[in-house]
């Protein structure tokens, strides 16, 4: 396509973007915060925001129990501010302004400073005065939150739409692939990789996702007879189903037809197991992929960040409408439905993946602060003020690094499809 239709393509769809990012983003949000407020609320913690968002509030009303609840001007995150902290990140008030900020209390005359300024009643309400256990659980129950809207959407989607599941079975072989050279042939039903069972084509599509190019050993059945075949992918250029520029391993392997995949209905509870299945399938996928990043055997220019999160969820709601998805163009009820399913599965990933960055073991993530509290816990007192003040910078400048690397890594990869 020339660049110029690329890039009249991208300012049509830009508006569509950033709406849908930001739809996408407070849906998000808002459940990682309602994890912190829901478990700090069942265990007796007062909470006195609730934000949607950053900056200057656009509107805020606050409930019966005294919390204030935000939609700020920026929408790029939120916060939950209990009773005690000093700040969105939950950091108890420094002794002085000489001190630094910190999440715990370094020694127990900072506790006992902020205790002389509460009333008793105060203090039972007052995050940084609940047990170990109750602090960690709270913390704990952003990331949760997130895994579980997406364990909900992943069931519901079972439930209504069904799971499509492909046998793992070899429907043709590129010519001059890997795995044309390593011997396989049509019909090869695929039984393990390295030693893992395989129970539906999609065993495959992950294997060789994260495989960063290594040799994998195959079994196979091929006419009731077992063989073992090693193959490794190929580094390709590819697009992805949006159309947008990708790198990826390949074998050369394509499933059976379009006929053979089976769409199965799940019960409720079944649905629940499929769904916490799909999301230890993204976790596992996701732990596999950066340690491959961390190893070098596999490229980090495919992280992507907000910008590229702006696009996907853009293209997301515009799926449906893309007629060259149709045998023939089906009305507009059809191609709203459809839109809306892939918004809504993305939404799913995107959960999973906050969810997760939020439990890395950085000072300023949920993982930091929980990471803390293990050394509370095994130390039996809080790790000292310099250390969690030096933790806390540290956990910026890597935090801000990441950012800036993934949105270069999406202004990069965006200006190359305009070429």
């Amino acid at each position: 396509m020339p660049a110029t239709e690329n890039m009249l393509e991208t300012m049509i769809i830009l508006p569509v973007s950033i709406f849908a990012f930001l739809v996408l983003l407070m849906i998000i949000v808002f459940f990682h915060e309602y994890g912190h407020f829901s478990i700090a609320r069942l265990l007796g913690v007062r909470v006195d925001v609730f934000s949607i968002g950053f900056g200057k509030p656009l509107f805020r009303w606050t409930d019966r129990k005294g919390t204030e609840w935000r939609v700020s001007m920026l929408p790029l995150g939120g916060y939950v501010k209990f009773f005690g902290d000093l700040n969105a990140a939950s950091q108890a008030p420094p002794e002085s302004e000489q001190k630094p900020v910190t999440t715990q209390f370094p020694a127990p005359d900072e506790k006992n400073q902020l205790e002389g300024g509460m009333t008793a009643e105060e203090r039972k309400v007052c995050f940084h005065f609940k047990p170990l256990w109750r602090r960690a659980s709270i913390v704990a129950a952003g990331p949760f939150a997130n895994f579980v809207l997406a364990v909900v959407i992943f069931a519901v989607m079972f439930m209504t739409l069904g799971r499509s599941y492909v046998e793992p079975v070899v429907g043709a072989v590129t010519d001059n692939s890997p795995a044309a050279e390593a011997g396989f042939m049509p019909g090869d039903r695929i039984l393990a990789i390295d030693g893992q069972g395989v129970q539906s084509f999609n065993d495959l599509v992950d294997a060789v996702l994260v495989s960063g190019g290594a040799q994998l050993r195959f079994e196979v059945d091929r006419n009731g007879q077992n063989l073992l075949l090693s193959v490794s992918p190929r580094r390709i250029e590819d697009v992805d189903r949006y159309g947008n520029n990708i790198e990826r391993w390949q074998l050369g392997i394509a499933g059976p037809g379009a006929d053979q995949v089976i769409f199965k209905q799940y019960g409720p509870l079944e649905a629940i197991g499929a769904g916490i299945g799909e999301l230890g399938r993204i976790l596992n996928l996701t732990i596999k992929y950066i340690g491959k990043i961390v190893l070098g055997q596999e490229d980090a220019s495919q992280l992507g960040g907000p910008i590229k999160m702006a696009q996907y969820a853009g293209q997301s709601v515009l799926s449906g409408f893309d007629d060259s998805s149709y045998r023939s163009p089906p009305g507009i009820g059809v191609k709203l439905r459809s839109s809306l399913i892939d918004f809504i599965f993305l939404a799913a990933v995107v959960s999973v993946s906050i969810g997760f960055l939020n439990l890395l073991p950085v000072p300023v993530l949920d993982g930091g602060h929980l990471l803390y509290y293990a050394y509370e816990a095994v130390a039996g007192r809080p790790l000292g003020a310099k250390a969690q003040a030096m933790g806390f910078r540290l956990g910026f400048v890597m935090l801000a690094s990441l950012m800036i690397f993934v949105t270069w890594n999406d202004i990069s990869n965006l200006l190359s499809s305009f070429s």
